[in-house]
């Protein structure tokens, strides 16, 4: 049994050593097969510049050979011209050859030697920011190179197929024309446009062979998605994370200290001028900006992150450049929040239509009305740079009413305040319905509150036939009554005061004026103590016998003979 079970064993062991030797071979002999694509592709590319290299010598020698046989000089003129664009050409397809075989490295790169230039700041400012742009081209290298070689590739797409129709129709002319002359012209025609031909062909086959490189790079090249986040989180990520950790604690920091700094100082000073107490507040503010910026902008250059700090660079720029068109408004925000602008804390200041009062003055400030329902608002600073305030009595008034008063207003509306707010003023008017008012559009009706007390006035006309009693026992009388008649009703105990006095002698009547005063308890009866008023003085003169008048009209019609 023994036996049996370690040739098992050995069976397995030797089944395993095959089975990873097979995976092992197969990683290998896909690995092999990626590598001899890519050199296939590249010996392929070379094999192009090469031939290429060599027909543009070929065609350069000839060429030069024909030149010093050239007697006409308009023809030798463009011979030159010729060579010289070939000389250029055959530079060309050397460079690229070599770039082909060293991976994209020439060597002239490295022959650049420096010259004196003179000082320009414009070149030293883009020189400061040329790590940020370098960082920007190496992010959308891949994308660009592939844009341009899909650019090039179409247009050599467009000029391949004129070419080739020229030599098709170069040749044909060849057939048809006898003449020596001629004839030698289309062959040299045709040889320069198969030229052409060939090159625009074989540059099309070398900008494919690059553009499949871009768009299908060798798996040692590709990166994941997960290996891309790796990478970030590690780099930029943990930068900028670290970055925002300093700012913030840098800032919190000074802030702290500042505070503690500040009760320290103002400590045993309680009447020291809040001028003092402002002005280091905003010093401190800015003292720990710039210095937490400052250590955010160290963690950046100490991680090497030029692309973030040229960002960070622009924006203050643009900060420093924005502060100099607005100095004049920021330094009247800086008095405003010093308390030494035309709007001071603890006074009287009117927003929107409305009455408030300074409570606090800095980059938000705080304005309180007491007599309003959530009568409290934050305000920007730039808000309050254009008003003014002044100081108060404490006898003055917030608001014309309180909820629970009863108000008259111009349009005739009646009845008791249920809400007022910054926004709006609720009433209760007759019927038990509720009419809302903007704040300022109730202001604008001039509210008049009955609930503090009120008067009603009665105007009361009687016949002329009572014009010798009308100024002394008639009113008596008649207030005797009013008096008997409002003692018996619930409105006794709210009468503060009562008269009746003649009033006017008017066109048809005698007027009297009942005069009444209540305090602000009675102030929901109001209308029905003026009914209460003028139907018991009818019912007075109805006992006493007095003639009520009414409008007449006479007429006087003249004699005529």
């Amino acid at each position: 049994m023994k036996i049996h079970f370690s040739g098992f064993n050995l069976l397995f062991a030797v089944f395993l050593f095959l089975f990873s030797t097979s995976l092992y071979s197969e990683g290998t002999i896909e690995s092999l097969e990626i590598a001899k694509k890519q050199q296939d592709n590249i010996q392929r590319q070379l094999e192009v510049l090469k031939d290429s290299i060599k027909a543009t010598q070929n065609e350069l020698s000839q060429l030069e050979r024909k030149i010093p046989d050239t007697t006409d000089e308009p023809a030798k003129k463009k011979l030159v011209e010729k060579s010289q664009r070939l000389r250029l050409k055959l530079d060309e397809l050397h460079l690229q050859f070599e770039a082909s075989v060293t991976g994209g490295v020439r060597i002239s790169d490295y022959d650049k030697k420096d010259k004196d230039i003179p000082f320009d700041w414009q070149s030293e400012v883009l020189e400061i920011f040329k790590p940020m742009i370098s960082e920007l081209k190496s992010l959308t290298e891949r994308p660009r190179a592939i844009e341009a070689l899909k650019s090039q590739i179409a247009i050599i797409n467009q000029q391949l197929p004129v070419a080739q129709k020229a030599v098709e129709q170069i040749t044909a002319a060849k057939k048809v024309n006898t003449d020596q002359i001629s004839l030698d012209q289309l062959i040299r025609l045709e040889k320069d446009w198969k030229g052409r031909r060939d090159e625009l062909s074989n540059r099309l086959q070398l900008l494919t062979f690059k553009l499949d490189e871009k768009l299908n790079p060798p798996e040692e090249e590709t990166v994941s998605i997960s290996e891309k986040l790796v990478e970030f989180a590690t780099g930029r990520g943990l930068t900028i994370v670290l970055t925002m950790v300093v700012f913030v604690s840098f800032f919190l920091m000074f802030t702290f200290l500042g505070g503690v700094v500040e009760q320290q100082i103002t400590r045993e000073k309680e009447s020291e001028p809040q001028f003092i107490r402002r002005s280091f507040r905003i010093v401190l503010q800015i003292l720990a900006i710039l210095f937490s910026l400052f250590a955010a902008m160290l963690v950046l250059y100490v991680r090497g992150d030029w692309l973030i700090l040229g960002f960070i660079f622009l924006i203050l720029v643009g900060v420093a450049w924005g502060l100099r068109q607005s100095a004049p408004k920021y330094i009247r925000e800086v008095k405003l929040v010093l308390n030494l602008g035309p709007v001071r804390e603890g006074e009287r200041v009117v927003y929107n239509g409305l009455p408030w009062r300074v409570k606090s003055l800095n980059m938000f400030s705080t304005l309180v009305n007491p007599e309003l329902t959530g009568g409290s608002i934050r305000l920007p600073v730039d808000d309050i740079v254009g008003l003014r305030s002044r100081a108060f009595s404490e006898a003055e008034g917030w608001f014309p009413s309180k909820p629970g008063d009863f108000v008259i207003l111009d349009d005739g509306v009646f009845g008791p305040v249920e809400k007022q707010t910054p926004e709006i003023v609720q009433m209760k008017i007759l019927g038990g319905s509720t009419k809302t008012y903007a704040t300022p559009a109730f202001l604008g009706l001039n509210p008049r509150n009955i609930s503090h007390g009120f008067g009603v006035f009665v105007t009361f006309g009687l016949d002329y036939n009572l014009q010798s009693t009308i100024t002394g026992d008639v009113p008596k009388q008649l207030e005797a009554e009013l008096r008997s008649a409002i003692n018996e009703s619930g409105f006794a105990t709210h009468l503060k005061s009562m008269a009746v006095e003649f009033k006017a002698a008017s066109a048809s009547s005698l007027d009297l004026l009942i005069v009444t005063i209540f305090n602000g308890e009675a102030a929901g009866d109001y209308f029905s103590i003026e009914r209460f008023l003028q139907k018991n003085s009818v019912d007075i003169c109805t006992r006493m016998e007095w003639n009520i008048p009414f409008n007449n009209m006479t007429v006087h019609l003249e004699k005529t003979e």
